[in-house]
């Protein structure tokens, strides 16, 4: 299959994003003439002057978080990855994210959301214009993006959201607006870097009447495999807490 862009060039643990087929990419292994790639397809090799090959790859979702234009500190995917299971997300589903930030979130869950919509909401207009290039580079048509105070912006929503995501400050005045914008049996998810705001939400939701209230971390290890032994590698352990409740009545 012919290569489309963007696309992904890989070496070790060495990624680049190709989003044109014009001028030359430099990298520490050596120059890639882009315009060489127009032939290839998927699976095939690239060689640099200095020789190296770089294996040619199709841009995935795996590819967002390593390759996403960044402002704020995103969401990581074991993150991103446990609030679609534990909230049930199906591919038709109408979703609200509160904070856009990056776009990191609501790229993913548009990505898997096939069939339905992403409503993402950002008060910042830097952050909001370089989430628009971030979509715009994984292709994804079903988001739709509102620059503004989701705050003020709640009233004038007139459907039911399957699922609420905010990662914002303040998260927790939000929550009573939150409840009224989720269908019931839906779920609400927050995010936050310290536990003193996280405990403030789950404390708000519970007093909102949400069921299946938890709030927890997700720590993930990665291991190195040496001649003299195995130990983990891993040099970020915290990422940010997870409050997650469900609306049933």
């Amino acid at each position: 299959m012919k290569v489309e862009l963007p696309l992904i060039l890989v070496n070790g643990k060495d990624s680049f994003l190709v989003k044109n087929f014009e001028g030359i990419l430099h990298t520490h292994k050596g120059i890639i003439k882009l315009e060489e790639l127009k032939e290839k397809s998927y699976g095939d090799v690239i060689k640099t002057h200095k020789g190296h090959t770089f294996k040619i790859l199709p841009f995935k979702s795996s590819d967002f978080f390593r390759h996403f234009k960044r402002c704020a500190t995103p969401i990581m995917p074991k993150d991103i990855g446990v609030i679609i299971t534990i909230c049930g997300l199906k591919p038709d589903s109408l979703i609200l994210d509160a904070g856009t930030g990056s776009g990191m979130i609501a790229a993913y869950l548009a990505y898997f959301n096939k069939y339905g919509e992403v409503i993402t909401v950002e008060k910042r207009k830097e952050f909001a214009k370089l989430a628009r290039e971030n979509f715009k580079l994984a292709k994804l048509k079903n988001i739709h993006q509102i620059v503004g105070d989701v705050n003020d912006i709640a009233e004038g929503f007139k459907k039911e959201f399957d699922l609420i995501v905010l990662d914002m400050k303040d998260d927790f005045l939000f929550i009573p607006k939150a409840k009224n914008l989720l269908k019931v049996g839906c779920y609400l998810a927050v995010y936050n870097p310290y536990i003193e705001p996280s405990k403030r939400v789950y404390e708000t939701m519970k007093k909102e009447g949400f069921s299946e209230l938890e709030c927890f971390e997700l720590l993930k290890n990665n291991y190195e495999f040496k001649r003299v032994g195995t130990r983990p590698m891993t040099r970020v352990w915290h990422t940010g807490f997870i409050v997650i409740g469900r609306k049933i009545y």
